[in-house]
């Protein structure tokens, strides 16, 4: 078999390559088919980075949040898509007080 012939099976089994990328630019590519849950590419993403607690991040496809349940086909996506992956941010929120300039004398 060639590897042309090999790479439309692929294509018609709907394997795809999708790439995510977190704020610090780590980068890991996943393939799946358009029909796997997401969850697996979730669980991925967390076993290449465990500096970064399961659970703490928001994983977005083109502006929109994506759930672990939903497949690449629910999100159109296609071989290279992008998605990008926030970390929530906890901490401080300290009392904020207004910022009043100095009287001036007169």
């Amino acid at each position: 078999m060639s590897d042309r012939q090999r790479v439309k099976e692929e294509a018609d089994d709907g394997l795809i390559t999708i790439k995510v990328q977190d704020t610090d630019r780590f980068r890991v590519s996943y393939t799946m088919r358009k029909t796997d849950r997401l969850q697996a590419l979730i669980d991925f993403y967390y076993a290449r980075k465990p500096s970064v607690t399961r659970g703490s991040g928001r994983f977005l496809v083109d502006g929109a949040r994506m759930q672990g349940w939903k497949t690449p086909a629910d999100f159109n996506m296609e071989d290279g898509d992008e998605v990008d992956v926030f970390t929530d941010l906890v901490g401080g929120g300290g009392s904020t007080t207004a910022c009043s300039m100095p009287e001036q004398p007169e």
